[in-house]
């Protein structure tokens, strides 16, 4: 249902810096843990709110300024209504990979879909024991969100990606959530989620094993996660599919939540030498 990106943990901070270096008027930040990952730097430039002629003008030399002995990737995300940057961006190589929805629903509004839950199913809180099972499904269940669908970069580090994030949420004992069989037990689905704000949750990032997906296996998972939540006394939840994943917003649709803001993420990539 979900592929975003990592969202505002502590663990997960940028530091903008001026660019180009030392002290362009535009800024950019090295995104440490993609860098580790694919072993070659991934930066984040901040172009939302910049001026079009400013970009237009420091834009080439900030890129020239990047280390051209490896391989070098530029994410800049920005609304897709702001058409006079989307083009700057376009004439300086970079091109769109993903356009991420951003969703809302009022917990007492939610719509339900599976009228009764399946008995060989049962839905609970992840324990430690359930993370090799969870990983397995985090490197095989993904494949809209902009690491797989960017040619320049691997795709079995972009699996290794979310199984990165899902051991990160384990040990940070994030809210994490799991679907099994009963008959014989198996772990068939898991979802991560965090609080926003009081009353408020954010399912981060969720999947169901690629041997079950359209099994409806997904949707009960979904709707007993958000009742679940709903029982505890939440009034809220927020999520972000990707446009690339049609049948997650879709299903997003389904339970009632309406769209709140949409997000265009675009790429420049260089090979190295």
């Amino acid at each position: 249902m979900t592929s975003p990106a990592f969202r505002s943990s502590a663990a997960f901070k940028l530091t903008y810096e001026p660019f180009p270096p030392p002290n362009g008027p535009l800024a950019c930040a090295r995104i440490p843990w993609d860098s580790d990952l694919f072993e070659f730097p991934f930066y984040e430039l901040k172009c939302a709110d910049a001026d079009p002629d400013l970009l237009g003008n420091h834009l080439g030399e900030g890129l020239d300024s990047l280390p051209k002995d490896r391989a070098c990737l530029v994410l800049a995300r920005l609304s897709p209504g702001q058409t006079r940057i989307t083009g700057v961006l376009a004439r300086h190589g970079f091109y769109p990979v993903e356009t991420m929805l951003d969703f809302d629903l009022v917990l007492a509004r939610l719509s339900i879909i599976l009228k009764h839950d399946r008995e060989q199913h049962n839905f609970r809180r992840a324990t430690p024991d359930d993370l090799p099972a969870v990983l397995d499904i985090a490197r095989g269940a993904f494949a809209a969100d902009r690491f797989h669908m960017d040619p320049n970069i691997p795709p079995d580090k972009a699996d290794r990606r979310y199984a990165f994030w899902v051991e990160n949420s384990f040990r940070s004992q994030d809210q994490v959530f799991v679907l099994e069989e009963t008959n014989p037990p198996r772990v068939i689905g898991f979802i991560q989620c965090r609080d926003l704000a009081p009353g408020i949750v954010d399912v981060c990032l969720g999947a169901v094993h690629r041997d079950i997906q359209k099994s409806g296996a997904g949707v009960q998972m979904y709707q007993q996660l958000f009742l679940d939540y709903r029982s505890r006394g939440y009034k809220r939840a927020a999520t972000h599919v990707s446009i690339n994943n049609l049948s997650g917003v879709k299903l997003t649709l389904r339970y009632g939540f309406t769209i709140s803001n949409a997000t265009l993420c675009m790429h420049w990539f260089r090979p190295p030498g």
